[in-house]
């Protein structure tokens, strides 16, 4: 395999990254959260690229409505529902870590897997940023009533603007550079690779620690991504769904922000309650390799060229 073709299979690169960060463990810590902020900055990168190609111009908000809805319900009624209820299997810290789970967005990687995908880039942007803004409100409401303490208003903000606001504006400047469409795919897999190197490495203590524990909250995740996201397939396949909605819906429903739930964990609570978000951050990796490959792989898009 080339190196370009290697670069340009973002599963292949979650594989591989995700193999290093066992192995070598994450970024090596120069200063104080060298490896959450590797995270964010990688974040935003593969928000840049994946919004460089929309026409920001003349986006008509009301024509979102319905993805709107329907973001709303996969992340912050479906996917939250399940969590919470599956916390409940847990006592303590633990518990506290998956309602902060279940509390946050969706993830921002949402959006540029929806154009990996072949989703609806443009309507997943414009619920996406609908879900941000609704968790100002929403997040600090579970966080109180479950676990006894409001998330700042503020800490959202500040994820808001960094992981949605900054690439929005980055990314005028690199549409007018006309990047290569396999180009900037191949520059959203390096960054998403960067993203595992740095969440999954930093952490992979947990995977080394009490095997009994580490089953049960492997088998939690499991649940509320590759259970979930087989059932909302199935459904929205039996219901005749095009693929461009189906892609978005199957994403919001198990691809909550984990990354911002672990450092809200932290920051509330301690780093016990941050193990759940950085054991869901593995299982979504194992998740978005196999979404790529067999529930939606790019080859049986119904827009694909057929061969010869």
């Amino acid at each position: 395999m080339r190196l370009r073709d290697f670069l340009g299979n973002n599963a292949m690169m979650m594989i591989v990254a995700f193999i290093i960060a066992m192995l070598f463990g994450g970024f090596p810590e120069a200063y104080p959260k060298m490896n959450k902020d590797i995270a964010m900055f990688s974040l935003m990168v593969m928000m840049s690229f994946s919004l460089c190609s929309m026409q920001m111009r003349g986006l008509k908000l009301g024509a979102h409505r319905r993805a709107v809805r329907t973001g709303f319900l996969m992340s912050f009624v479906l996917a939250t529902g399940v969590t919470i209820a599956l916390a409940f299997l847990f006592t303590g810290d633990l518990r506290s870590g998956w309602i902060l789970a279940a509390a946050v967005p969706s993830a921002v990687s949402v959006i540029p897997f929806t154009l990996i995908l072949g989703g609806d880039l443009e309507g997943t942007l414009v619920s996406s940023a609908a879900l941000y803004v609704i968790a100002l409100l929403l997040t600090p409401l579970l966080t109180l009533v479950f676990i006894g303490q409001a998330v700042s208003v503020e800490t959202l903000l500040w994820y808001v603007g960094m992981l949605i606001a900054v690439p929005v504006a980055v990314s005028r400047g690199l549409r007018r550079v006309k990047i290569d469409p396999y180009n900037r795919s191949i520059a959203i897999n390096i960054s998403f690779a960067v993203l595992v190197i740095a969440v999954a490495g930093a952490n992979r203590a947990v995977f080394f620690g009490e095997p009994g524990l580490l089953l049960a909250l492997i088998a939690v995740a499991v649940v509320k991504t590759f259970g979930v996201g087989a059932a909302v397939e199935l459904y929205s396949r039996k219901k005749g769904i095009a693929w461009e909605r189906r892609v978005p819906g199957v994403l919001f429903a198990t691809h909550k922000n984990t990354g911002m739930a672990a450092a809200l964990a932290i920051a509330l609570l301690g780093p016990t309650a941050a193990v759940p978000a950085t054991v869901c951050m593995t299982v979504d990796i194992a998740w978005l390799i196999y979404v790529s490959r067999f529930m939606f792989p790019r080859g049986k898009h119904p827009d694909a060229p057929s061969p010869g």
